[in-house]
Parts: structure tokens; C-alpha cells; sequence
């Protein structure tokens, strides 16, 4: 099972001790052990808790008698001040699994009866702590590598996308429900929450091309409706490794970063970190494919997407010049300045190249 960072309101940091000193399978601190026992009532002496993943958020999986049962994320103080924003998005993915509209984990409440969890460490910090049940299989990422016909997978991420988008205009928000909003500005702006592009190390002009080509996407939005069938309640991370499969069924993880945007920016977050391959386009449009045979999609949403697509490029360059865990690996995460400066060059060139 994998999963992936949650934005922070200043920009990601370095995780604060004792997460940032952890590897992946290390056990849990003694702390953050004995509290989620004692939270969700595992018996501590049959219960192990290890690092599953590390960002801006901490991952862990729960074990119980050696048997996978649970993952719990931890969200540190400076990210979450409270619960309602972790709670609102606990909400949504009720009322989409409750409708069947997609696969979602289910979440394990604590035993006070919350959807979430403070807990205390030993410096008196307080930690926000999210359970659901494990979910077994890999990731749609790691079945592309070997998949004899990937453009019926990206097909059906798309049309995830638009069962999800149908969701989101029916569904009737709880009065306290909180989620951010990703306007451009925080894409790619100076506040911008997954950090500074512009600290890419890369030539002078590089540099002043990805503006250029950044500039041109946000005088692409300006123009971009945000009448209640384009703008909405978006999963906003709705990219292959965020698929988890179990043989045909396709199950939809790692909401943190869900809140409102323009819909089409699912399309853009789908084609993160490869948006510079040579099949992008392909890619793309098997998308489409896939989210029209549920919703339509116009001209003018096809620019848009295009132009959230370059932001969001500038965005995770962010996010991989910031933080030495954000964004991609490996042969990928090498491939994103120089990559980034292929996309904007195409973009410049033609602000639909993805979808012409």
C-alpha cells in the first residue's frame, strides 16, 4: 500500500523529530504506540506499529498478531491545528462510500467514537491521527509498468474523476465541513503550499522560460469559468499511485489533499510527474475519454486543463526542490528540472498541447 505527502499552510519543512530521524519499517515511537492502542483499542503487547511512509505527513502501518489491519496517518501540530479539516474530509469519503460512487478505505474510528484522534507526544505537541483499514494490492503506478494496455487504465482514472465530480455536485456538505481551496495562487504563488519553484536549480533562462510559460497558465485561468458544473470539491491528488487494485476493483486512497478547484485539475494532478513523457498526450487524452462517458468536457475546459497541467508541474517542482522526500523517485524525480522546462516549451508553443 503506498501514499503520498499533504500539503502544509506555509510550504512542507523538514518533519519535526522524532518522525524525521525514522525509515520506512521502523516502529513507531514508544509514545505514538501506547496512544493508538489506547486510542483504537489494540492490545499493546499483540500490536505492532510501523513506518509505512514519510512527508510532510507520517504513515504508519498497525498490525495485530502479525496481521495487517489498519493504517494510521499522523499529521504534525504546525499542519493541523485541530480536527475539522481532517474531519470534513472523513465526510466526504463516507457519503462516497455510503453512495458506491467509488471504492474508498474505511475509516476506523477511535474508541471515543470521533472520526479522529489527538494525541499527545512527549513534549506535550498534540498530533492529529486518521485510522482506516488496510487496504491490500498495489498501486495502479506499479501495474502500469507491466500493463499490456495502459491507455484503458488512464481511461478509467478519468472516469473515476467524473464519478467522483458527480458525487461532489449532488452531495449536500455538513454546515462545518472545511476543505481548502486551490486557487492558482496557492499552485504556484509566493505562498504557494508545497514550496518554491523558482529554487529549482537550473540555468538563469530555464528559469525565466518556466515563468514565462507560468505567466501564460495564469492568464489562461483568468478566463476559465467557475460556474458549479467546472468548479467544485476535487480529490486533488487523483493520480495512478493513489489507485490501489484488488484484482479488478479499484480502491481510491489518500484524500488529504481534497478541497475545491476547478475539476479538471484532478486531469492535471493524474499526470504528475511525467507530464514531460513522450506519451503525456496519450495519456491525456485517454483521460478524457474515460471522464466523458460520464461528464462532458469543452474547449474551454480543455485550456483550462492544460494551464492547471503547467502549474501543476511548476507546483511538484515545488514540492521536489523544497523536500528531500517530496514528490517523485528515483530516475523520476531526477527528470524534473530539466523535464519541467519541457513542458513549459510545449505549453508555450500550444497551451492545449496535451489534448490536441
Amino acid at each position: 500500500m503506498t501514499t503520498d505527502d499533504t500539503l502544509g499552510s506555509t510550504g512542507l519543512a523538514e518533519p519535526d523529530p522524532p518522525f524525521g530521524r525514522l525509515t520506512v519499517g521502523a516502529p513507531a515511537p514508544r509514545w505514538l504506540h501506547t496512544a493508538l492502542c489506547a486510542g483504537w483499542g489494540w492490545d499493546p503487547a499483540r500490536t505492532t506499529v510501523d513506518l509505512l511512509a514519510l512527508s510532510h505527513n507520517a504513515t504508519f502501518r498497525v498490525s495485530v498478531d502479525g496481521r495487517r489491519a489498519a493504517v494510521t496517518r499522523v499529521a504534525p501540530p504546525a499542519y493541523m491545528e485541530d480536527t475539522a479539516a481532517v474531519e470534513s474530509e472523513v465526510a466526504w469519503m463516507a457519503a462516497l462510500g455510503e453512495a458506491g460512487t467509488v471504492r474508498v478505505p474505511v475509516v476506523v474510528p477511535p474508541v471515543d467514537g470521533r472520526d479522529v484522534a489527538l494525541v499527545p507526544d512527549d513534549d506535550e505537541r498534540h498530533w492529529v491521527c486518521l485510522t482506516w483499514r488496510y487496504v491490500p494490492g498495489p498501486s495502479l503506478d506499479e501495474a502500469l509498468a507491466d500493463a499490456e494496455h495502459p491507455d484503458a487504465w488512464h481511461r478509467r482514472v478519468g472516469t473515476t474523476a467524473a464519478l467522483l465530480h458527480e458525487h461532489a455536485l449532488a452531495y449536500h456538505r455538513p454546515l462545518d465541513f472545511v476543505r481548502p481551496t486551490w486557487e492558482p495562487a496557492d499552485l504556484v504563488g509566493p505562498g504557494s503550499r508545497w514550496g518554491a519553484w523558482e529554487h529549482a536549480r537550473l540555468p538563469a533562462a530555464d528559469l525565466a522560460l518556466l515563468g514565462r510559460a507560468r505567466d501564460a497558465a495564469l492568464d489562461a485561468l483568468r478566463a476559465a469559468s467557475r460556474a458549479p458544473d467546472s468548479w467544485g470539491l476535487v480529490h486533488a491528488d487523483l493520480r495512478p499511485g493513489n489507485l490501489l487494485l484488488d484484482g479488478d476493483d479499484v480502491t481510491l486512497i489518500d484524500f488529504d489533499d481534497c478541497g475545491f478547484s476547478w475539476f479538471v485539475l484532478d486531469l492535471a494532478a493524474a499526470l504528475s510527474y511525467v507530464e514531460h513523457l513522450p506519451d503525456a498526450p496519450e495519456r491525456a487524452q485517454a483521460w478524457v475519454a474515460g471522464y466523458q462517458d460520464v461528464r462532458p468536457l469543452t474547449r474551454q475546459d480543455a485550456r483550462t486543463a492544460c494551464a492547471l497541467s503547467m502549474l501543476r508541474r511548476l507546483q511538484v517542482l515545488g514540492r521536489t526542490v523544497t523536500d528531500p522526500r517530496g514528490g517523485p523517485s528515483g530516475a523520476l524525480r531526477a527528470e524534473q528540472p530539466a523535464g519541467s522546462v519541457l513542458v513549459a516549451e510545449r505549453y508555450l508553443r500550444s497551451p492545449t498541447w496535451l489534448l490536441t
